[in-house]
């Protein structure tokens, strides 16, 4: 069985190849200890005929076998799942009956409850408490909702365990009486098999109430031969779920959308991400969804990739959470349907304003432009006065001009590419690059110029002073504005930072003349963020007009993925640094 460290590696390495320093540091251990641990894991994996863990320049989870690799993986997660149910059935429970009951180490029990409480930090914090016991204390939700959902994802375990459930009354008819007795509508977001968990949890987590109970449910329940701590646990449950629907309105989500949208560019929010969004949450208050461990392993790269997209769900669901204070809201998944809500085909599209002088001429390149890259919209105008009125109202990815000069124009616009005639092949090429990886190499120099590149000569305490000090440095400078030094701070203090292989990425959407321009940070010594290590620091600022925003960050994404932390750790000129990013 694996331990939760050793868990830990398998999921990190499920992610992406990691060097024995970059495992140590995540695991805030030593190197010797984790070459000790795989290779106590590769025994494990041969001997399941699953794989193995390579290690070449860095380490590579090979799996041969994904099915035993996922059956090792759950078992695995029993032990963790065994310990939180003991804790959430018996407040304030000792180690020594935990021991007992469990039949584990007290050094097991001590690795479960770690990794509890980091896979569960949103909703749930173990707490052990000298003379007192240990106790969980749970934010949003009730304890019946927590063990419900691990009931629902692993209903054997808790009936071998806890024997409580087969002498309780009849499920099937405590279940026909809770159906018919509150409204219909909950069963549009809650189905019988969540209904069955939560009616177990009930009953494991039945308590005194010493309220009378008014509940028509309750006396229903009572009269049917159902004890009386249980029927009251299932009302003052139930009664409250019932509460917690009717309160909740398409309205406070529209709200919400609309206050966090006024920060944003991003497009596609319409009522049917509202709508979408609205039966999550209903879906959410009548039965929470406890996110599993892999989903955050699975859905780093997506925030890589699409970081303001994460960083409106974020912003998103803390004006929820104001607005549904019982429903557990989780911004991870929220993203998800805020990336579903994006990536349409249209917003994939690279919309583009074309400005040309000769209508016959700009048709002929309009068919060849399209006809040679794919995903490039073109819409065209043949005045000064069409040109500024576009631009005023619609956000365009590409400005180009056919046929004219931009100064000729006397207009305050950047264009991105300007050509004479019917369009060269090396023309072409150029404008290809502009929605592709290449722009961003091509123009990293200026996006970065020297200028923004600054070494901290003071040992700060933290990141975030660090930053602040950066920032100043760069404001004094001319190079970005109070707002934006705000902008960057306020975010990083929200909580929601952005760190990919020990680099912390600062990001901002503002008014821009280019499409970005890029800060980096060094100092001596090693940060922590959440407890990673932090080598350098990356600031992004986006311009808030363009809708790929995002291609930056898969640039970045792209090369420091490959530099090791002694590269990284090494980088102290900004000649160094460049070479790495180009």
């Amino acid at each position: 069985m694996l331990n939760s460290r050793e868990l830990r590696i398998i999921l990190l390495l499920q992610e992406h190849d990691l060097s024995g320093e970059d495992l140590a540091a995540l695991l805030e251990t030593s190197r010797r200890t984790v070459v000790r641990d795989i290779a106590r894991i590769n025994g494990l994996l041969r001997s399941e005929s699953i794989g193995s863990i390579e290690s070449v320049k860095k380490y590579h989870l090979l799996v041969l076998n994904r099915a035993n690799l996922n059956r090792l993986l759950t078992q695995s997660n029993h032990e963790s799942v065994l310990v939180l149910l003991n804790l959430l059935v018996s407040p304030n429970i000792t180690m020594g009956e935990l021991i007992e009951r469990t039949f584990m180490s007290r050094q097991s029990i001590m690795n479960c409850i770690e990794k509890i409480n980091r896979q569960y930090a949103k909703i749930l914090k173990i707490r052990l408490r000298p003379r007192i016991g240990i106790s969980v204390s749970v934010n949003h939700i009730s304890k019946i909702d927590i063990l419900a959902a691990l009931i629902s994802d692993d209903h054997q375990l808790v009936e071998k365990r806890f024997k409580l459930i087969n002498q309780s009354e009849d499920l099937a008819r405590i279940r026909m009486i809770v159906k018919q007795q509150i409204p219909e509508k909950m069963f549009d977001y809650l189905t019988d098999s969540q209904l069955s968990a939560q009616i177990m949890a009930c009953t494991l987590i039945s308590k005194d109430n010493t309220v009378i109970m008014k509940s028509t449910l309750y006396k229903v329940l009572l009269k049917s031969g159902v004890p009386h701590l249980q029927s009251a646990t299932l009302a003052v449950f139930f009664d409250a779920k019932k509460q917690l629907l009717n309160h909740m309105t398409i309205r406070q989500v529209q709200l919400a959308v609309r206050a966090t949208r006024s920060r944003y560019t991003l497009a596609a929010f319409n009522h049917s991400f509202v709508n979408e969004i609205f039966k999550h949450l209903c879906r959410s208050a009548m039965f929470p969804t406890i996110a599993p461990a892999s989903l955050s392993e699975q859905i780093s790269y997506l925030k890589v990739q699409n970081p303001f997209a994460f960083d409106f769900a974020f912003d998103l669901s803390k004006k929820l959470q104001q607005c549904f204070e019982s429903v557990q809201i989780d911004d991870e998944y929220i993203a998800l349907y805020v990336l579903h809500a994006i990536e349409s085909p249209t917003a994939r599209n690279v919309r583009t304003l074309m400005y040309a002088t000769q209508q016959s001429v700009a048709n002929i390149n309009k068919m060849i432009i399209t006809q040679k890259i794919s995903n490039i919209d073109i819409e065209m105008v043949f005045s000064k006065e069409q040109l500024e009125s576009r631009l005023n109202y619609i956000n365009y990815n590409l400005v180009i001009g056919n046929g004219v000069h931009p100064n000729d124009l006397q207009l305050p616009i950047n264009f991105d590419s300007t050509f004479n005639g019917v369009i060269s092949l090396d023309e072409l090429e150029h404008l290809k690059s502009l929605s592709s990886e290449s722009y961003i190499q091509k123009n990293l120099s200026s996006f970065l110029p020297k200028s923004h590149f600054y070494h901290a000569p003071t040992k700060y305490i933290n990141v975030n002073q660090t930053l602040k000090a950066g920032l100043t440095n760069f404001a004094e400078q001319g190079l970005l504005t109070n707002d934006q030094s705000k902008a960057l701070l306020a975010r990083e203090a929200a909580g929601n930072q952005l760190v990919l292989n020990h680099v912390s990425l600062p990001h901002a959407s503002t008014e821009l003349s280019d499409a970005y321009k890029v800060f980096a940070i060094t100092f001596d010594g090693i940060m922590k963020i959440d407890g990673n290590p932090i080598y350098l620091i990356l600031i992004v600022l986006a311009n808030e007009k363009r809708a790929d925003s995002g291609q930056v960050f898969s640039y970045l994404y792209t090369r420091l993925k490959q530099l090791s932390n002694v590269q990284l750790q090494n980088v102290d000129t900004y000649e160094t640094l460049i070479k790495y990013l180009k």
